[in-house]
């Protein structure tokens, strides 16, 4: 198993995004904005179009939906690392149409924001490298070194 320091809090953050703006992009921005390297998040609201999706794991590659329809946004969760030296917002998202039907996925560019207020919690310490995974291909943290016992 891997060693692991513990991270410690830094900024909470409460903020609401913009009306008609992505919300992936508006979320990564943000994280540039304000230098945050390594957080928590989650959200909650509305967003008038969704894109989404479903990572096969036979094919290894992304099976994208796009909703063009008023959905609410009943959970995203996701957190903030590095790529390429860059903060990458990583987000899944629950979403829920007016017949109260959940659907989600992987979060990605297409989301159109309606309302969202946004919970973020900066972690503090080493942060977090994401690098494509040959073996499972995907863009995952990489593992500390193992350390011997």
């Amino acid at each position: 198993m891997p060693e692991e320091r513990p991270y410690l809090t830094g900024r909470t953050y409460l903020f609401r995004l913009n009306k008609g703006e992505d919300l992936l992009e508006q979320l990564q921005e943000f994280c540039h904005n304000n230098q945050v390297k390594c957080a928590t998040l989650n959200a909650i609201g509305a967003v008038s179009a969704a894109t989404f999706s479903f990572f096969d794991q036979k094919k290894k590659k992304y099976v994208k939906v796009h909703k063009e329809e008023e959905l609410e946004i009943l959970n995203l969760t996701g957190n903030v690392s590095l790529m390429d030296d860059k903060p990458m917002v990583h987000a899944h998202i629950t979403l829920a149409g007016e017949n109260g039907a959940a659907i989600g996925g992987h979060m990605m560019q297409g989301c159109t924001v309606y309302a969202c207020e946004v919970f973020m919690q900066e972690l503090v310490g080493e942060p977090k490298i994401r690098k494509s995974d040959k073996a499972a291909g995907l863009l995952l943290w990489i593992n500390p070194q193992l350390k011997p016992r």
